[in-house]
Parts: structure tokens; C-alpha cells; sequence
């Protein structure tokens, strides 16, 4: 042992640093192996929930396509009238665009983070993106009895790709209202904050924790209220959301807690007098 060979004298000179050594090592390895355990265990929870979005996807799209399809075959089958062949070719057309958009939302997220999408440089106010996101939000928020409050944005003129904005504030007011319990107010506001424009989506939902925060952002994440609420969902639209807004270089304040609501608030770059004077294509 040391001690018995300290008491006759016997000194290895290089025994402390060996032992240093040793456990430096032991303690690099040791470090190593957690930081490699805890990125596979991040792998292997992106992988399940990449799975279960597929499998979501896989089902939704079962739902049109076998739509289309005996659609298709009553038509080629039987005799119909006029009119039942019209009803019938146009719920084909809705099906297949419902169909489509679906597939276009999935391949958005990847051509919008590899910079794939060109975005418009055309000038637009924020108060009309809001008022059309309102409007096609309203019939959802009828249908849970939620009033809908739209303020009025002032002074929000910006320079970006409107069709995508649109997208990505509806996305926000749809989640407020599919997240809230009937008999509760969401509401929508927009203010200048210096060179930036505010736009922020306000409801009385369940709310989240700061785990949750920290991961709504990441592709096909959803949090166990959200899955427990039983609204379908596939967690890729904050995703999306995220990036339309970071392409059209603004930013995502997001305000939340457990019983309480939350508030996505979207920052945008302002459109500048000299830029809506000369809007470059």
C-alpha cells in the first residue's frame, strides 16, 4: 500500500503525476461517455418523434386520397346527373389542394432553412396581413365560442414576402385558438417598437412550462397538453414559423406559464421611407 511503502522509504517520483494523468483521463472518458449518451438519447427522441409526425402524415393523407378515389369511381361507374358529377369533381379538387398543401407544408420547413425559397421584396402593411388572418380565423373561433379581438396596427408598414407572412400569423392565430378552451379571448395587437414592428397573438390557454419553451421551435415537437388536448397537430408549424420570420430577418418573443395563456409576439424590421419609396424586386 502507499503507507507501507512510504514508511521505508520507497518513493516513485513519477507516481503523482501518473496518477493525475490516470484520472484526468478517467474524468475526460467519464465526460465523454454522459455528453455521448446525452445526444444519443436527443437522436433517439427526435427519431421517435419524427416517426410519429410520418405516421400522422401517412394517415391524413390516407384521408383524401381515398376521398379522390371513390370520387373517381363513382364517376367512371355509374350514370349521375349533372349536378351530382359537379358536387363530385369538386370535392376531388378540394381533396387533391387539401392533399397538396399538405406536402407543401412538409417541404417548406427544409427549403426555408437551406435558403431553397426567394422570397418577394414587396411593401405591405401589417394591418392588412392581420386583418386577413382574422378573417379566415374568425369561422374557427365561432366554432369554439372564443372571441377574436384585432386591434388596429399602426404605423406597420414592411418590406418582405407577404403570402409567407400571412402564413406564418395565421399559423400563430390558428394555435390560439385551437389551444384555448371555449368562452375565452384571444387577441391580436400590433405596435412600433423603435425600428421594428410588433405583432402579437394573445390567448387564455393552458400555457407551458420553460422545458416546453425551450423546445416548441424544434421540428415535430408538441407538448403533452398539446397532445392530450386530442386536436391533431404534427409540430412542424412553429417550425415554419420560425423561419419565414428569420428569413425576412425579425425575430419570436414568446411569453407563457401553466394555466395562464400564452403570447407569441413576431419583431419585423420596419420598412424605411426610402425603401417603400423604392421597393427592390
Amino acid at each position: 500500500t502507499p503507507y507501507w511503502l512510504f514508511g521505508r522509504n520507497i518513493v516513485f517520483p513519477y507516481l503523482a503525476p501518473v496518477l493525475a494523468a490516470w484520472l484526468s483521463t478517467a474524468g475526460a472518458g467519464a465526460y465523454q461517455y454522459l455528453a455521448v449518451r446525452r445526444r444519443w438519447r436527443q437522436a433517439e427522441a427526435d427519431k421517435s418523434r419524427y416517426q410519429q409526425a410520418m405516421h400522422f402524415v401517412t394517415h391524413e393523407m390516407r384521408t383524401p386520397l381515398t376521398a379522390i378515389q371513390g370520387s373517381s369511381e363513382l364517376i367512371a361507374r355509374y350514370k349521375l346527373s349533372e349536378e351530382k358529377r359537379r358536387q363530385i369533381a369538386e370535392l376531388i379538387h378540394s381533396e387533391s389542394r387539401r392533399l397538396a398543401r399538405m406536402i407543401e407544408t412538409f417541404l417548406s420547413v427544409e427549403r426555408l432553412a437551406a435558403g431553397q425559397v426567394d422570397l418577394k421584396r414587396e411593401l405591405f402593411q401589417a394591418d392588412e396581413v392581420v386583418a386577413a388572418c382574422a378573417e379566415r380565423a374568425r369561422p374557427l373561433a365561432e366554432r369554439k365560442r372564443i372571441r377574436l379581438r384585432v386591434e388596429p396596427v399602426t404605423n406597420g408598414a414592411l418590406l418582405g414576402d407577404r403570402e409567407l407572412m400571412e402564413y406564418a400569423i395565421y399559423n400563430l392565430l390558428s394555435n390560439a385558438i385551437k389551444y384555448s378552451p371555449p368562452d375565452t379571448e384571444v387577441r391580436v395587437t400590433g405596435t412600433r417598437r423603435g425600428e421594428q414592428v410588433a405583432i402579437a397573438v394573445r390567448d387564455q390557454g393552458f400555457g407551458m412550462d420553460r422545458d416546453e419553451l425551450r423546445h416548441i421551435f424544434r421540428k415535430f415537437y408538441r407538448t403533452k397538453r398539446a397532445e392530450a388536448s386530442g386536436e391533431k397537430g404534427t409540430g412542424i408549424g412553429l417550425a415554419i414559423v420560425q423561419e419565414i420570420v428569420k428569413q425576412h430577418g425579425g425575430s419570436i418573443e414568446v411569453e407563457s406559464e401553466p394555466g395562464k395563456g400564452s403570447c407569441f409576439t413576431v419583431l419585423l424590421p420596419a420598412a424605411s421611407e426610402a425603401r417603400a419609396a423604392l421597393p427592390q424586386s
